[in-house]
């Protein structure tokens, strides 16, 4: 179980690289995240591989993320639906091709955004499930998983 302060060690990792013009932006378009910090996607992946460091150490020293799972650390992001940046690096994080079909349909369910959805496919659908994923979803009246069908057609072609 990932407890809460953890989440919020990488909150304040998103915190301190946050674009204000961008997030103001967001909220002005209607953006329904009660966070949106409007990091860049490379602030993003900054965050990840800070994250994943973590994750691989060898040592505990000072080491918020030492022991942690990472797909429970992946799940928990995710579940933070109300947090733009959560959302755009659980898929970062989570173990390539390991992510079964069950979650990726739960995962499909909650996503916002096209933008979300461009970086769940791009960093975890398109890896074991991309193909069984297409069938699934092109020609699906969930219009955020035919999106998904289609950016993942992109991606693999």
């Amino acid at each position: 179980m990932i407890e809460k302060t953890t989440l919020s060690k990488i909150n304040a990792l998103f915190r301190g690289r946050q674009n204000i013009v961008v997030s103001n932006l967001l909220r002005e378009r209607g953006y329904s995240y009660k966070v949106a910090f409007g990091c860049s996607v490379p602030d993003i992946k900054g965050v990840v591989q800070m994250i994943q460091t973590g994750l691989n150490s060898s040592e505990p020293s000072d080491n918020p993320f030492f022991g942690l799972d990472q797909t429970e650390l992946a799940e928990a992001m995710w579940s933070q639906t109300d947090l733009r940046e959560s959302m755009m690096a659980a898929p970062m994080l989570y173990p390539r091709g390991t992510m079964s079909l069950e979650t990726a349909e739960r995962w499909a369910d909650a996503i916002p955004t096209p933008e979300v959805a461009d970086m769940v496919c791009m960093y975890a659908f398109q890896f074991g499930l991309g193909q069984e994923l297409i069938a699934r979803w092109q020609q699906s009246d969930d219009r955020m998983r035919a999106y998904c069908a289609q950016s993942l057609i992109r991606r693999l072609s």
